[in-house]
């Protein structure tokens, strides 16, 4: 699976904008596991009800159990911070 990242969220990667996975569970899982590479302000700011928002396979992760959605091989998650977001 591949995770894109945009605007503010680069600022945590260091300007990457593409992680490949193999396995993963689910989101929480993936926010953990970009803690450990990126850092735990990655890890926070992912966290963040109010700082950002996921896209699996183009729609949003809050109508599929928000950050308990599940993962399958292939899958793309999308990293979105919002606007405001500091």
């Amino acid at each position: 699976m591949i995770v894109l990242f945009y605007g503010k969220t680069l600022e945590y990667t260091n300007g990457v904008k593409l992680f490949k996975i193999e396995t993963c569970a689910g989101i929480r899982e993936l926010i953990n596991q970009l803690g450990v590479f990126y850092g735990e302000r990655l890890k926070e700011f992912l966290s963040g009800s109010e700082t950002c928002f996921f896209l699996l396979n183009g729609k949003g992760i809050m109508m599929t159990g928000g950050l308990d959605t599940k993962l399958q091989f292939g899958d793309k998650i999308e990293v979105l911070p919002f606007m405001d977001a500091g």
